[in-house]
C-alpha cells in the first residue's frame, strides 16, 4: 500500500451498488399498492422508472456527500488522511528503517488514543469498557494492521443504538474493499459478536487495512430534554484481527 487513505472513495463502486439497492428497495415498496392495482403491462413499464429513479436518488445523495467533503476544514481533511500532510523528506526517512512483521492477533479498542478513523462520534465509556457509534457520515472507517495480509478473521463486537433490533443484514461491511460476509458468534438483539474471513493479497510489514461499515442510521425515537440528537449507525465495542 503506497499510500493510506481512510476516506470512502477506496470503495466508491460497492458503496454506490448497495446505495442504490436500498433506495430501489425503499421506492419499490413505497409504490407496491400502485403497482399491485396496475396491469401487467403497466409494471413492466413501472419497474424500470422506479429503478431509475433509485439511480438517480442515491447519484443526489452521493453529491451530497462530495459537498460535504468539499466544505471539510483543514483539520477535518488532516483526521481524514494525515499522511498528506506530513512532508516527503519525513516520510522517506521513516521509510528506511525495516519495520518487523505483525503476527497477531491484534485487537482495537475503540476508546484507545491511537484509533484512526472517519465517521465516528467520539468515544464514549460504558460499565462494559469503550463505545463509539459511526453516523458522522454516510459511511465509517478505520484503519487496522494488515497483519502482512493473506487469509485473515476478523471479529467484530457491535452495538446498536436507542435499542434497535441488532441485525447486520442492514448494513455492508468491507475489508480493504472486499465484502464481508460475517457469521454471528453470540447476539442478543443489542450486542452482538460477528467473525468473518478474507483473503487478502501479501502486503509490506507495518501496512495497514481499511474496515469500512456503511448501512442504516437511526435517530432516537425519545422525547424530552433526555432526547440524544445524534443521528447513529452500529456501535464498534470491539475489533479483533488474526491469521485465519
Amino acid at each position: 500500500m503506497d499510500d493510506l487513505d481512510l476516506s470512502p472513495d477506496r470503495a466508491a463502486p460497492l458503496l454506490d451498488a448497495a446505495l442504490r439497492r436500498q433506495h430501489a428497495e425503499r421506492l419499490h415498496a413505497a409504490a407496491a399498492p400502485l403497482l399491485d392495482a396496475m396491469s401487467e403491462g403497466a409494471r413492466g413499464l413501472a419497474a424500470p422508472l422506479l429503478d431509475e429513479l433509485a439511480r438517480l436518488s442515491a447519484r443526489v445523495e452521493v453529491l451530497e456527500q462530495a459537498a460535504a467533503a468539499a466544505a471539510r476544514s483543514r483539520m477535518d481533511r488532516l483526521r481524514v488522511d494525515p499522511l498528506r500532510a506530513i512532508p516527503a523528506d519525513r516520510l522517506g526517512a521513516a521509510r528506511q528503517a525495516a519495520p518487523l512483521a505483525e503476527a497477531g492477533p491484534v485487537t482495537l479498542d475503540p476508546g484507545d488514543p491511537d484509533f484512526t478513523g472517519f465517521g465516528w462520534w467520539q468515544a464514549e465509556r460504558t460499565p462494559d469498557g469503550a463505545l463509539r457509534w459511526s453516523g458522522t457520515a454516510r459511511c465509517a472507517t478505520v484503519l487496522l494492521p494488515a497483519l502482512c495480509g493473506g487469509e485473515l478473521r476478523l471479529t467484530l463486537t457491535l452495538r446498536a443504538p436507542f435499542g434497535v433490533p441488532l441485525d447486520l443484514s442492514a448494513h455492508d461491511i468491507f475489508l480493504d474493499g472486499l465484502p464481508l460476509a460475517f457469521e454471528a458468534v453470540s447476539n442478543d438483539g443489542v450486542v452482538g459478536v460477528f467473525a468473518a474471513t478474507a483473503s487478502l493479497p501479501p502486503l509490506p510489514a507495518a501496512s495497514r487495512i481499511t474496515l469500512l461499515l456503511h448501512g442504516v442510521q437511526y435517530e432516537d425515537p425519545a422525547t424530552g430534554p433526555q432526547r440524544d440528537t445524534r443521528r447513529m449507525g452500529l456501535g464498534l465495542v470491539a475489533a479483533r484481527l488474526e491469521r485465519a
